[in-house]
């Protein structure tokens, strides 16, 4: 006949992991600004690969890499860690949502700033008729699944205190 094995685990220390993992999750703005972190590097490496995962239009005028003109649009890129949560934000250009989600600007007069005229194609004017364009979407506020499944990682960590797979 088989013996019987007897094991006993004492409820102490299953209270002290839940007491640990209590604190954690009222605590949870060093994760969330973890997850800021990477979010805003996600959607930096979106501007660098020209779109992920699908690569975005390319501009007719881009002298570099499309959407990468001055570099204030991808650098702009910030989170915030308050009660509520974390914010992933774009800077306040007036030009950012127009990119992101695409359509049409309205015509418009360009008119020279620093300088007296303007020059294109060896014509100077102080001021042109601008059409208005067609701007395709180019969604670079997106984040990967690979970075999904890392921030939910990462909270299980936070609140485990990094006690899984030992």
């Amino acid at each position: 006949m088989p013996e019987i094995i007897n094991a006993r685990l004492d409820k102490r220390n299953f209270e002290h992991l839940v007491r640990q993992m209590h604190d954690k999750a009222i605590d949870p703005k060093p994760v969330l600004a973890a997850i800021g972190n990477l979010a805003v590097k996600s959607i930096r490496q979106n501007f660098i690969n020209g779109g992920r995962p699908n690569a975005w239009t390319k501009s007719k005028k881009a002298k570099g890499k499309t959407l990468i003109g001055t570099g204030a649009l991808m650098k702009g890129i910030h989170y915030t860690v308050d009660e509520d949560g974390t914010t992933i934000m774009t800077s306040k250009l007036p030009y950012a949502h127009i990119l992101h989600f695409g359509g049409k600007t309205r015509p418009h007069e360009i008119r020279a700033k620093n300088r007296k005229a303007l020059h294109f194609l060896g014509i100077f004017r102080k001021k042109v008729n601008h059409p208005g364009s067609d701007i395709p979407a180019r969604p670079y506020m997106i984040l990967q699944d690979e970075d999904i499944q890392a921030m939910e990682k990462m909270m299980v960590l936070h609140i485990t205190g990094n006690t899984l797979g030992r």
